[in-house]
């Protein structure tokens, strides 16, 4: 398993690489001509969507689709597959909830259950199931779910 985390770094270092690279010799066009776009406008939200997802985003939601959405659901709302626990599971996409999980409190309570930061028993200790980059693959996924 080691040697398949080292080959997944030196291949997003070298993705990393070639984007720097390629983004470095573009050339910027002349302000004012006619037909071309302001830099300084927002985006349009259906480019960013036509955008490819990094890596660990990808693999932080397969990870968490397998493995967190029977409780907290497909998107994170906390409405999973089983019914009536108590308490509920954290509703992931609530950005007020989310703003008072700094990461390390996420990656705490996925590697050791949520008891371990002060919640409910219910979600079991994930560290020896994931390595410690796949967490962090989860807890960006998971930042990703309130729009963070």
């Amino acid at each position: 398993m080691q040697k398949i985390l080292k080959i997944r770094k030196i291949a997003l270092l070298a993705a990393l690489s070639m984007l720097v690279i390629a983004g470095c010799g573009k050339k910027q066009g002349k302000a004012g001509k006619a037909g071309q776009k302001n830099p300084d406008v927002a985006v349009d939200s259906a480019a960013v969507a036509g955008q490819k997802i990094p890596y660990a985003l990808k693999e932080g939601k397969r990870l968490f689709s397998h493995y967190c959405a029977v409780c907290h659901g497909e998107t994170g709302d906390g409405s999973g597959q089983y019914y009536g626990l108590t308490p509920t599971p954290a509703n992931f996409t609530d950005k007020a909830f989310m703003k008072t999980l700094p990461d390390d409190k996420l990656f705490k309570a996925i590697n050791e259950g949520s008891a371990s930061v002060g919640k409910s028993n219910m979600c079991p200790p994930w560290g020896k199931s994931f390595h410690s980059e796949e967490t962090e693959f989860i807890v960006a996924y998971i930042k990703t779910l309130a729009g963070s």
